[in-house]
């Protein structure tokens, strides 16, 4: 995945200076949006946008707008990487306001630090729309599937990105946002749900090579395969793993489609680092089984191409 599409905030440190309320300079910082009780956006003295976090700094900064950079309640603060792109004055507000929008949806909190890694992404990404480069995301089929509520979230904040006066982001863009909501929610750097979906995208398409089954997008063999290799990645990448009585005949009944899986959990395993259990496989072949059953025409018929 290209640079863009992997930015993350650092963390830094909060200064030790002292500044009095209404001064403006490198020792404090000025409040432009509450986040949450714990959490605001704010611009240093040198005019970055950086996020202050902090156990009752949002709560306070509703009443005083001036956050002193040696104040003790601040525990964390949040500065997007040096940017080769500035980003509009108008972006941070934007994406503070997805923040606010994803933790009343989705009834949990997000991780503030997304506000500076997605500015900068953002910000890069209007670069190259108003340079006329394409945008491209070849995993938007299997986030759809695995992520739908951040992308919903997501195509709003591409939507008020064009009422504030941005150019129109395709929609393969809002999928890159969504990855970094679900690396929020996580409490993740946006690269481990990115390398994930794009592991279950290569492995989607390996079984529709292999097997010659269509499996759009859309389609509901497609999103039940996405779900079951999600569901598969996480496990192994956690270290965990579901027992699976039925193996020993699964393997009697279903030998090729066992061999296929055993060869999936070989690359899982030589991506992530990790073994891949024997029962879980059992599961995934089962599935690949129902997919060469469902691929197969009648005796005595030609291959009509269905699903």
């Amino acid at each position: 995945m290209s640079r863009d599409h992997q930015s993350e905030a650092r963390r830094a440190r909060p200064g030790r200076g002292i500044a009095g309320p209404g001064e403006e300079g490198p020792a404090g910082y000025r409040v432009m949006q509450v986040l949450n009780n714990n959490a605001v956006l704010a611009r240093d003295g040198n005019g970055r946008a950086v996020v202050l976090q902090g156990r009752g700094l949002g709560y306070r900064s509703r009443q005083s707008r001036w956050v002193a950079a040696g104040d003790p309640a601040i525990e964390a603060v949040y500065v997007a990487e040096p940017a080769a792109v500035p980003a509009p004055d108008w972006l941070p507000g934007v994406v503070a306001r997805l923040v606010q929008r994803a933790e009343a949806a989705l009834g949990e909190p997000v991780d503030p630090h997304i506000v500076p890694a997605l500015v900068d992404h953002l910000a890069f990404a209007l670069h190259r729309v108003r340079q006329g480069l394409p945008l491209e995301n070849p995993f938007l089929d299997e986030i759809e599937v695995l992520f739908p509520e951040e992308l919903l979230l997501a195509r709003q904040l591409l939507a008020d990105v064009a009422a504030a006066g941005g150019p129109a982001l395709p929609p393969a863009e809002a999928g890159f946002v969504a990855l970094h909501l679900r690396a929020a929610r996580a409490g993740v750097p946006v690269k481990q749900p990115a390398r994930d979906t794009a592991l279950v995208h290569e492995l989607v398409e390996w079984v529709r090579r292999r097997l010659e089954v269509p499996l759009r997008p859309g389609n509901l063999d497609h999103a039940r395969l996405v779900a079951h290799l999600r569901y598969l990645v996480d496990a192994v990448a956690q270290g965990g793993g579901t027992p699976n009585p039925l193996l020993p005949r699964i393997r009697e009944e279903f030998p090729q489609a066992m061999a296929l899986a055993e060869e999936m959990g070989a690359e899982i395993a030589r991506r992530l680092g990790k073994p891949v259990p024997e029962d879980d496989l059992g599961y995934v072949a089962l599935h690949l089984a129902k997919l060469m059953l469902e691929g197969r025409p009648p005796e005595g018929t030609a291959p009509s191409g269905r699903e």
